[in-house]
């Protein structure tokens, strides 16, 4: 792998960080699987979505939704 900047300082450690958790991944050729885990049955509802950001205490303004 080549980089266009060092990694250097926190940027280095973020990329090990980074490799970390892929070193965990395990890839299969099963279908992939969406399971919401707001709701009990697995499947999205804007309810769930909005009940957890009206629980979730005020939105930060850098968050894009």
């Amino acid at each position: 792998i080549q980089f266009r900047r060092a990694l250097v300082g926190e940027r280095w450690n973020s990329w090990l960080h980074l490799v970390r958790r892929l070193m965990d991944v395990q890839l299969s050729d099963q279908a992939d699987v969406v399971n919401w885990k707001l709701t009990g049955n697995g499947v999205f509802s804007v309810k769930s979505m909005y009940l957890d950001l009206i629980n979730s205490g005020p939105i930060p303004r850098s968050i894009h939704i």
